[in-house]
């Protein structure tokens, strides 16, 4: 049986939750760059002074909400992965794709911090940003992965093209999010269709898709979709399967 939280400890991760709260309702009102802990401060009550003991730094602070994002993310995520058909490649795809962009329209204010420019670099190379990222990159990699295992990929044409230099890059991608077993090519293919799904939600969260586009969620299901079967060789002929927890 587990020792109970002391009190001090389960006071202080109520003060943050609050202060995270507080913050995510700055992010809705103003945006990334007009939060500053002074009002989230001031929103609380709270002397700045005092903030500080909880936070280092608005840097800290926008870190630990992306943490927190992405942790919701990879968690709709797996729950999709999970739900889906396992011998069924297009279907479990498409489910996870369906489920990424269901997360970024409802979700639109931790999808512009996550995927804007407000937090540090450095923070998705170390920390619980990292990990939270790698662990929602990884169930995407993991429907294209398992693909690979089953011999279902033709990255023949990618492999002529691939300069050194690529296939660096490739090869300390793949290690890092821990599919070394996939080879520099395969992992262009992987790379090619997660790209398109993340152009395809950037434009639509942040309001550049066409006005007159009336069905984006169509236009989505036919992109991924061609983006899966261009990739794959023995789901090219089959298309688009029935729709899948949508």
């Amino acid at each position: 049986m587990s020792s109970p939280i002391p009190r001090r400890e389960r006071l202080r991760q109520a003060t943050l939750d609050e202060i995270k709260r507080t913050a995510h309702a700055q992010l809705a009102e103003l945006g990334a760059g007009g939060l500053s802990l002074r009002g989230v401060a001031r929103a609380m009550g709270m002397a700045p002074s005092a903030l500080y003991r909880y936070v280092e730094s608005r840097e800290v602070l926008l870190t630990e909400l992306a943490a927190d994002a992405f942790g919701s993310l990879a968690d709709a995520l797996t729950d999709a992965f999970d739900a889906a058909p396992a011998d069924r490649h297009m279907d479990r795809w498409l489910a996870v794709a369906r489920a990424h962009r269901r997360w970024a329209l409802d979700h639109a204010i931790e999808y512009a911090l996550i995927f804007g420019p407000q937090v540090p670099a450095s923070s998705y190379c170390e920390g619980r940003v990292a990990q939270e990222l790698r662990r929602s990159v990884t169930v995407l990699f993991r429907c294209m992965s398992e693909a690979i295992e089953a011999d279902l990929v033709d990255a023949s044409h990618v492999d002529a093209e691939l300069t050194p230099t690529m296939r660096a890059s490739l090869r300390a991608w793949s290690h890092d999010h821990g599919m070394a077993v996939i080879g520099e090519a395969e992992m262009a293919v992987c790379l090619a269709v997660w790209t398109q799904l993340h152009g395809f939600l950037a434009l639509e969260v942040f309001g550049h898709l066409p006005m007159a586009l009336n069905d984006p969620e169509e236009l989505f299901d036919r992109q991924m979709a061609d983006a899966f079967a261009q990739a794959y060789r023995q789901e090219k002929a089959a298309g688009p399967r029935a729709p899948v927890g949508g």
